[in-house]
């Protein structure tokens, strides 16, 4: 069961006076504290402070002004599956970034899988909250008897980049798994060491940790809510952050962890912000069960899991966010869909009725995150881009922070994964011109 919060965060509120910090994080979630868990962890002997900027509320409570992609339902748990696969095909993955560069990012996802895992029970220090708010089911990922051929050929290329553990299943195999009967799905993917988590409380527990664990000892983290970044410009003494309150906050290094809408100009238009729907969907069959292990198509078109006893389903991406969202429409059509998998669709359901919600998230040109300071010589850290799957690379590149900052070091992977989700890869990016 889930423990109260008896230690409240800090918390400052508009104060018209300007305040100076070591570290600004921009965005409070997953990714943004993460990086203040990791600086937190690693502030060294001198005392750092860190700030952590949001629109909206804490972590797991409510939602940002924007929908952020860690939104709370009031029906259930936002559930997130935490996956190591790309956001696209193996083959798109080597087009863009070579053999190389993809066995890097499995590496990353699979470490930041791992990173995840390691805090979760850290942050659930008893064994019944863990088994709550962490299910290591794993994850299939499915075709139909007409994407049995590419989908084979995709296990043979994830295999030879590094997934050793996959395993492959044929429709009898999947006949045994709980929560795929009557789906008429023939061949898959078995990826074992996936996980799904309650996202949000995994947020609000983390940034609630990182303060009451380094409290004191090696930093102080300092939460300000309900504020609205307007600007964050940098000179040759900081970097300065301007709210929409009228204050001025000033950081030594500041990180951007702002998800999808919040306009940054140097980049240029190359985060493109897109919507995802969710909606619960009771199912009356003998499949239904209370959790399911994570199962995702082939072309990566719906993702769904037993949560609570009914059928949580994200998909109908890649919709721009600068158009307004059709939640009832879109969240209707991963409905119906649900229903005909499961063979429920005689049912007389108004589906537009279901418990439904959009967030957001956004998309790389590469389907790789951007990474750490545009120019060698800048104070800010990006950490965007989490490509729909992005989770476990998010956490893996938050792990990064603290050596781009050189409060640590980083060995010769972590160099070699941070120059493939660098944001420097852009040469020609006008900033980085400058």
């Amino acid at each position: 069961m889930e423990q109260s919060d008896t230690v409240p965060l800090t918390t400052t509120q508009p104060s018209n006076e300007n305040s100076s910090w070591d570290v600004i994080i921009v965005g409070a979630g997953i990714a943004g504290v993460s990086a203040a868990y990791h600086l937190s962890k690693t502030a060294g002997a001198v005392k750092k402070s860190i700030l952590i900027l949001d629109a909206g509320a804490l972590p797991g409570e409510g939602t940002a002004p924007r929908h952020s992609g860690s939104a709370t339902m009031k029906v259930a748990p936002c559930i997130k599956m935490m996956v190591q696969i790309y956001a696209g095909s193996s083959k798109d993955m080597i087009r863009h970034h070579g053999q190389e560069g993809a066995k890097r990012y499995l590496q990353a996802t699979k470490q930041g899988l791992e990173i995840q895992k390691t805090i979760a029970k850290e942050i659930w220090s008893d064994p019944d909250d863990l088994q709550d708010n962490l299910k290591e089911l794993g994850s299939y990922y499915l075709g139909y008897e007409s994407d049995q051929q590419e989908l084979k050929q995709e296990f043979e290329t994830l295999r030879n980049l590094g997934c050793d553990d996959i395993e492959w299943c044929d429709v009898e195999r999947l006949k045994d798994v709980t929560g795929l009967q009557s789906t008429g799905f023939t061949c898959g993917i078995y990826f074992p060491k996936d996980a799904i988590i309650d996202s949000s409380l995994y947020a609000k527990r983390l940034l609630q940790y990182s303060k009451t664990q380094y409290q004191g000892k090696e930093c102080s983290v300092t939460t300000r809510l309900r504020c609205k970044v307007e600007t964050i410009c940098e000179d040759t003494d900081g970097v300065q952050i301007h709210l929409d309150s009228g204050d001025i906050v000033r950081g030594q290094k500041v990180v951007v962890a702002t998800g999808a809408l919040f306009q940054l100009p140097d980049l240029n238009g190359l985060l493109m912000p897109c919507y995802s729907y969710l909606v619960h969907v009771p199912i009356s069959t003998e499949t239904n069960r209370d959790f399911s292990p994570n199962f995702f198509t082939w072309g990566f078109t719906h993702d769904w899991c037993f949560t609570n006893g009914k059928v949580r389903i994200s998909g109908e991406d890649h919709f721009s966010a600068y158009k307004p969202p059709h939640a009832t429409e879109r969240c209707s059509r991963l409905a119906e869909w649900t229903l005909q998998q499961y063979k429920c669709s005689d049912n007389d359901w108004d589906v537009s009725s279901f418990p439904q919600q959009y967030g957001l998230y956004s998309e790389t040109p590469d389907m790789v995150p951007l990474v750490g300071p545009i120019r060698k010589d800048s104070r800010i850290c990006y950490l965007l881009g989490c490509n729909a799957w992005g989770q476990a690379i998010l956490s893996y590149c938050a792990s990064l922070v603290p050596g781009v900052f050189g409060f640590d070091s980083l060995d010769e992977r972590q160099q070699e994964i941070l120059e493939l989700v660098s944001i420097q890869r852009f040469q020609e990016l006008p900033a980085n011109q400058q």
